[in-house]
């Protein structure tokens, strides 16, 4: 491929996989933009709306390790595009679910096909970059999560239900997963590892291929320590997510339409920290700003408890805390990872933190947090959210440094 065809492919792949990325975390959290209608409807306690989330957590964390290690072998396109459409039609069925069983059911299934998203998108952006813009691409990719999920999502199912019912909402939402899935059809081409860029090394560990296990990437310290990390920053943001809009509407006493458009600016602000940290770390360092944005989000989130019913603050505190939100992922969870094992491992690699994230930070706490708030109140569960990302903070120092331009210049070489 000519190097000008190869430049335009990358960034179309990064534009296209940022989208995938969004689509299916608007798919994710559209249920709990809709538990002020769900729960009295289902009958529901606080900590059976955290099992709702939990549920599709723990299916997803397995889908990620299993389909991480699955297209190591196999290939990412063949396992991304009828993932794709899984979740999609999943999100219709939840719509159709006129049980609590029925919509445990619908959310568990979603979350394998959110699940086998994952890794391959990841995988692709790690080996179609070109390692100057590694941590670049990555922001973009999943910048679109939070400004699609979040910013544009928390407005748009608030406001449908203004139109239509909750029900008619998730079929609104599978909608566009299943248009992303035929573009991806026509325009991706199965991502192969290119050990050399216009004549610079690739900053991800190279190896000799061999056929990879599920467990290899544990040999290389920052994969452990993103796992920590993630589970962390997924507690902080599933927590936040599942109640953060009960809480607004029945103890600050918000309309729903005005918790939405608050909560919205998390995912705007978000949408430029997926950019500009990721950015800023291919020039600084990825560990330097990983940790500086954990302890940043950490504070906000106790701006936001003490903010009580201030407007002003509850804004500032949410925008803040979306932004540096926004560049925990791509960095701990992408470019740290992924920069730290062979390419071949990329999928895998990426897999396991996010897996441990997925079980142990979006299923288990949720729930925990939930079981809690029915015992001491809805702000018990906030500062969960708020103390994640301290401790994330603390644990980032074991990180070790994979930005290419500050490992050129350390002249360190790259071991486990």
């Amino acid at each position: 491929m000519a190097n000008n065809e190869r430049v335009h492919y990358e960034w179309g792949i990064v534009i296209l996989l940022a989208l995938l990325g969004g689509l299916f975390m608007m798919n994710r959290l559209a249920i709990v933009y809709l538990f002020p209608f769900i729960i009295p409807e289902f009958e529901m306690s606080y900590a059976q709306a955290g099992g709702l989330t939990s549920i599709l957590a723990i299916t997803t964390a397995f889908a990620i390790w299993f389909f991480g290690g699955l297209s190591d072998r196999i290939g990412r396109k063949i396992i991304l595009i009828p993932a794709t459409v899984f979740f999609s039609l999943m999100s219709w069925f939840s719509g159709i679910t006129t049980s609590l069983t029925q919509m445990f059911w619908s959310r568990g299934l979603m979350g394998i096909g959110i699940g086998a998203v994952l890794p391959p998108s990841i995988a692709t952006i790690a080996i179609e970059s070109t390692p100057s813009r590694r941590g670049l691409n990555f922001g973009i990719q999943q910048a679109l999560g939070p400004l699609i999920s979040i910013g544009i999502g928390a407005i748009l199912v608030t406001q449908l239900t203004k139109v239509m019912s909750w029900r008619m909402v998730f079929f609104v939402v599978g909608i566009p997963g299943l248009l992303i899935s035929i573009i991806l059809y026509l325009y991706m081409r199965e991502p192969r590892p290119r050990p050399m860029i216009e004549g610079k090394v690739n900053t991800i560990e190279e190896g000799l291929p061999e056929k990879p296990g599920f467990f290899t990437p544990l040999k290389y310290r920052n994969v452990i320590v993103s796992s920590a990390v993630n589970f962390l920053m997924m507690c902080c943001l599933f927590v936040f997510a599942t109640f953060s809009i009960v809480y607004l509407t029945k103890e600050i006493h918000l309309p729903l339409s005005e918790a939405g458009f608050l909560l919205s600016l998390l995912g705007f602000s978000g949408f430029f920290g997926c950019i500009l940290l990721p950015l800023l770390s291919d020039h600084i360092g990825r560990k330097p700003v990983v940790i500086s944005s954990l302890f940043v989000t950490g504070l906000c989130f106790w701006g936001f408890i003490l903010s009580g019913s201030n407007h002003t603050l509850l804004a500032l505190s949410v925008s803040i805390a979306g932004f540096a939100i926004g560049g925990i992922g791509p960095i701990a969870l992408s470019a740290l990872t992924t920069e730290s094992v062979p390419p071949y491992l990329a999928a895998t690699a990426s897999g396991i933190p996010a897996s441990f994230g997925e079980i142990f930070g979006s299923a288990l706490m949720p729930f925990v947090a939930g079981y809690l708030s029915d015992l001491y109140g809805l702000k018990t569960a906030l500062i969960f959210s708020a103390a994640a990302p301290l401790i994330g903070g603390i644990v980032g120092f074991l990180y070790k440094e994979t930005a290419p331009k500050i490992v050129a210049k350390k002249a360190v070489p790259a071991t486990p």
